[in-house]
């Protein structure tokens, strides 16, 4: 099903996506493709829940859906042709210089990240964040400025970058746009930092729930289980509507959303509701 929705225009409407969100109009000038074939695009992306809308006043913001079984897959995959493209574009040079650090610094280099204008057009410097631990400055330096003296390195660590991102500082949020050598999935988590804790709480609340409802099949009980079987329905519901960007503002209003988005309620009794809420786990886990 995946490579059905791989078209040219598919691709280019992810990999803006997976960068940042956008209306059609972004979308369309951006990918350099019509209105029209971008609204038939988004619609089939859509309809396979690999992007979610988001409606803000009279705009419409699409993003990607990092939820996606397949969305760790997906951004490897653009992640590493944007790669290729750019060590293309710079005649090798990023791959050169990833393989000598590896060499030179061994167990120390944690990673570099290329950023900056040599990413998008005309450059005089090519910005290098460089991240590495104990290191001798001075001679490293030198041995870069040899492989090509545009090289602008800027010293760091990991821990810095997460830091610096924490803080909200510019720079470090443009060298995270950029591109990484030998630290993408470190880069990958960064950036999405904020929906992968997301996600874990849905799974962490899922798992909650469903211990609940187990917990009334070993103990039967009438009290027993007209408390826990509840607390587990709800554990569920809120999980599994936080899972499709829904914010129900109480009990009540989270069922009937759940029923419109899943097509059922769910029953009153253990074994019901344990087979109910293992069809919701095979959607939103």
């Amino acid at each position: 099903m995946l490579s059905q929705l791989i078209t040219i225009v598919n691709v280019r409407i992810l990999s803006i996506l997976l960068e940042r969100d956008a209306s059609l109009s972004e979308i369309a000038r951006e990918s350099n493709t019509t209105k029209a074939n971008v609204f038939r695009s988004l619609k089939v992306l859509e309809k396979e829940d690999l992007i979610r809308k988001e409606i803000r006043g009279k705009t419409h913001l699409y993003h990607f859906n990092y939820f996606h079984p397949r969305a760790k897959e997906i951004g490897k995959q653009f992640q590493v042709e944007r790669k290729e493209a750019y060590n293309q574009k710079m005649k090798g040079l990023p791959a050169l210089l990833n393989s000598l650090l590896e060499n030179m610094l061994d167990n120390s280099y944690e990673g570099c990240i290329f950023f900056g204008s040599s990413l998008t057009g005309d450059y005089k410097d090519i910005d290098v964040f460089l991240m590495a631990k104990n290191i001798k400055t001075v001679s490293l330096m030198k041995e870069i400025k040899l492989i090509n003296p545009k090289l602008s390195i800027s010293l760091g660590t990991r821990k810095e970058l997460e830091q610096g991102l924490g803080q909200e500082d510019m720079l470090y949020k443009n060298i995270l746009r950029g591109i990484p050598f030998n630290c993408e999935d470190f880069v990958l988590t960064l950036r999405k930092k904020q929906l992968f804790l997301r996600k874990k709480d849905i799974q962490e609340r899922f798992i909650l729930g469903y211990r609940e409802i187990l917990s009334c099949l070993e103990f039967p009980e009438k009290e027993y289980v007209r408390k826990h079987l509840e607390k587990g329905i709800m554990d569920i519901t809120f999980s599994a509507l936080n899972y499709f960007d829904l914010s129900p503002q109480n009990d009540s209003q989270a069922k009937e959303m759940f029923k419109k988005q899943f097509g059922f309620c769910f029953s009153c009794t253990a074994n019901a509701v344990k087979s109910q809420a293992e069809k919701t786990g095979r959607i939103i886990l």
